[in-house]
């Protein structure tokens, strides 16, 4: 199999259990670009197996920022004739990032590349992280794995009729939740446009995250879309604000005690008062 492919996903577990058996049978090269630092990454794929990239703005020599040029070249430099698989997370952060032109124009290079160099390359995505227009371009660049809709974690998928595993979810310590759930920033819904059924799709994306959107419950009630809107742009600057905070604590988990990681995770993730916690959390990592 050459190309590009999307595998519908909305947790690594289910990325990387549903992708097992392609990774297993592998018998050249697999490259892996990852959300997860290395340390979580070997949960799901084993060191010998993969040549792993971590998708951060954290400078380190196995790092790679989340930007299309780079993303290009980095992807140029590494493939080769070895090379027989290839999975490539974060494809809503390049989104957000740049724009889905600059995406979409990154695929088109990224195709050629597979087909010269004849490997697979697999997005795993959530499909509601992306606007309608965008997914009807991304799939018909990258054709979705063959089988049921895999974000609900249920069903499994097949390429080319490879069986692969019927169970998709693995039961993480408490502790790990947060960092589990892939926490992503998502591309904005502007109000020309913005109505309460899209709303309601949003909010779904971020309670899988784990999110408490109380705050937000609101604005799928009010007539007044402007104002809904407003509730709604309020809510995701928080949300935005905590991510990069989490991600923050995960970059820097040696600095920070069990019990300050859980606390800060937890007021984070209930939008409890995020610019202060944001300003502890800074604060706290500065001092030491």
């Amino acid at each position: 199999m050459v190309g590009l492919h999307i595998l519908e996903s909305s947790s690594p577990s289910f990325t990387y259990q549903t992708l097992a058996p392609l990774i297993d049978a592998a018998t050249d090269g697999v490259i892996c670009y990852s959300r997860l630092p290395a340390r979580q990454l070997l949960r799901h794929i084993p060191s010998n197996k993969a040549s792993m990239w971590w998708i951060s703005d954290h400078e380190s020599p196995q790092s790679i920022a989340p930007h299309t040029s780079e993303f290009i070249d980095h992807i140029g430099q590494n493939v080769s004739h070895a090379t027989e698989l290839m999975i490539v997370e974060g494809l809503d952060w390049l989104v957000a990032r740049s724009n889905e032109t600059e995406v979409l124009s990154m695929l088109q290079e990224l195709d050629k590349l597979t087909r010269t160099w004849e490997f697979d390359l697999i997005f795993p995505v959530d499909a509601l992280s992306f606007t309608t227009q965008f997914w009807a371009r991304l799939t018909s660049i990258a054709p979705k794995m063959e089988g049921e809709n895999a974000s609900d974690g249920e069903h499994e998928l097949s390429i080319e009729e490879l069986p692969l595993p019927d169970e998709v979810s693995v039961q993480l310590p408490e502790s790990e939740v947060p960092t589990e759930k892939m926490l992503v920033h998502l591309v904005n819904l502007p109000r020309v446009g913005f109505t309460h059924t899209l709303l309601a799709k949003r909010m779904l994306q971020w309670k899988r995250m784990g999110f408490d959107l109380s705050a937000l419950e609101p604005a799928l009630v009010i007539s007044d879309v402007s104002k809904s809107h407003a509730i709604y742009e309020a809510v995701e600057s928080d949300i935005i604000c905590a991510i990069d905070c989490i991600r923050l604590i995960d970059a820097n988990r040696e600095k920070l005690s069990a019990t300050e990681r859980e606390m800060f995770n937890f007021r984070l993730m209930g939008i409890n008062n995020v610019r202060e916690t944001a300003h502890e959390l800074e604060t706290l990592l500065s001092s030491r």
